[in-house]
């Protein structure tokens, strides 16, 4: 291809785009007005057309709200409280019981929400320890002779005894540091 028709093709190019552009930025304003106007029309603040954008709860909704011990009410305004700043401070996994929380209008609020969200932390800790025992029961009946981990061959670690309990370092694996020789103090 000639560098001409190179430079053409590259002209129209940028005036498609630029076209769509300006079309995308009209259709976004016609559309803000046209909301504008309803917002005026109906007498609504400038929130309410969100929230109702999303007072509709799917199925999706209903089953969290459910799991979470939400009322549809609740829920809702979770669903508006995620979509807004509170999407851009938090991760995107945080539970509507969380985002009521970090929300609460006041005291009550704040502990209902708290103990809802320390109860469900308290079962799933729960289910999972249960399945931490089944599965070493389990791994113990299939492979009783084998170890889990096998540390057989591996270096020492030089370290307090006690760093290494934190750490999950066996006993085995660790070797108390000498302890520090002092030297006499130099005479003057």
């Amino acid at each position: 291809m000639k560098r001409l028709d190179l430079i053409s093709l590259c002209a129209v190019t940028v005036a498609l785009v630029g076209a769509c552009l300006s079309l995308g930025a009209s259709a976004q304003s016609r559309v803000l007005n046209q909301t504008q106007e309803q917002t005026t029309q109906t007498g609504e603040s400038s929130q309410q057309p969100v929230a109702r954008l999303h007072s509709q709860l799917d199925a999706n909704d209903l089953l969290v709200a459910q799991i979470w011990g939400l009322s549809n009410e609740e829920m809702i305004r979770a669903k508006v409280l995620l979509k807004g700043p509170r999407a851009a401070f938090s991760v995107q996994n945080l539970s509507p019981v969380e985002a009521l929380g970090i929300h609460a209008r006041d005291e009550k609020e704040r502990v209902k929400y708290a103990e809802l969200f320390a109860k469900a932390l308290q079962a799933d800790v729960e289910r999972s320890l249960a399945w931490n025992r089944t599965f070493m029961e389990v791994q113990a009946r299939l492979y009783p002779n084998q170890a889990v981990v096998d540390y057989s061959g591996l270096p020492q670690v030089t370290a307090p005894t006690a760093t290494a309990d934190m750490m999950g370092v066996p006993r085995a694996m660790v070797k108390e540091p000498a302890a520090p020789t002092r030297r006499p103090a130099a005479k003057r």
